[in-house]
């Protein structure tokens, strides 16, 4: 394991984050239009409140998030699968990271639209992502 690759794979990690928190975000509030439930970051965090639509529409959301990046049966076959595996490793990692760190963000209780929460959100990210790219690295 390079320090250099780490770095790189922190550095995509935390870009990845923030990408799957906000989509997530997304598409609960688009889910809120039509079905008020609260916006939940971590599937964790919906399981044990019971927020099921929220957990529901997370797990489909990670699942096409990894699958995006599975490689298809030809690359598989060809010598692209070097580049897809290591990308692979680090969204599900990422995604592992911000689902457990997630809770942080869901657990305070103020309002979505205060400093403190858009710093815990901003704190989650790069934590997951940099640990999740560092992870990735690490056992890849």
């Amino acid at each position: 394991m390079s320090t250099r690759e780490a770095r790189y794979n922190a550095a995509a990690g935390v870009g990845y984050a923030f990408f799957v928190s906000v989509v997530t975000l997304i598409l609960e509030a688009v889910a809120n239009i039509f079905y008020p439930t609260p916006l939940v970051l971590s599937p964790i965090w919906a399981l044990i409140k019971g927020y099921w639509l929220s957990l529901v529409l997370i797990l489909i959301l990670y699942g096409l998030l990894i699958l995006f990046v599975r490689p298809y049966r030809t690359e598989e076959m060809t010598s692209y699968n070097i580049y897809f595996r290591p990308a692979q490793r680090t969204v599900i990692y990422v995604i592992i990271a911000v689902a457990i760190l997630g809770l942080l963000f869901d657990a305070y209780p103020g309002p979505l639209w205060s400093r403190t929460k858009i710093g815990i959100f901003i704190a989650v990210n790069v934590l997951a992502g940099a640990i999740g790219g560092y992870l990735a690295v690490r056992f890849g």
